[in-house]
């Protein structure tokens, strides 16, 4: 997905690099969360509001654009819950019931991620 590709480089402005990404879209609900190259340090998205004050609005809006552009994906299925993996500018889109375990999901993707 070359959208979420440069919506990813679009955080380089705020010196976020080598993004590893993951979202969790369903037609109702989403997760999102990405580790990241962040002050000479690997961060977890969300640590960069808490952790390092970068402005938790870059991260929301940041966080909506992605449901958004999979949501109007061709490849999103409304029945599903749609995975969507980010690494080294590479898209892999997977897909899971409606009810999966998503902390599993999720424990596993960060093995790779870090």
């Amino acid at each position: 997905m070359k959208e979420l590709v440069t919506l990813i480089k679009e955080l380089e402005q705020y010196k976020i690099s080598n993004v590893n990404l993951i979202a969790l879209v369903s037609d109702s609900s989403s997760e999102v969360m990405f580790y990241c190259d962040y002050d000479g340090n690997r961060v977890q998205s969300n640590s960069l509001v808490e952790g390092y004050g970068l402005d938790s609005n870059i991260i929301d809006v940041f966080y909506d654009k992605v449901t958004i552009i999979i949501r109007n994906s061709n490849q999103f299925d409304v029945n599903k819950t749609n995975i969507v993996k980010i690494s080294n500018n590479q898209t892999q889109f997977e897909y899971d019931e409606k009810a999966c375990r998503t902390y599993r999901i999720i424990k596993e993707w960060t093995k790779t991620a870090l």
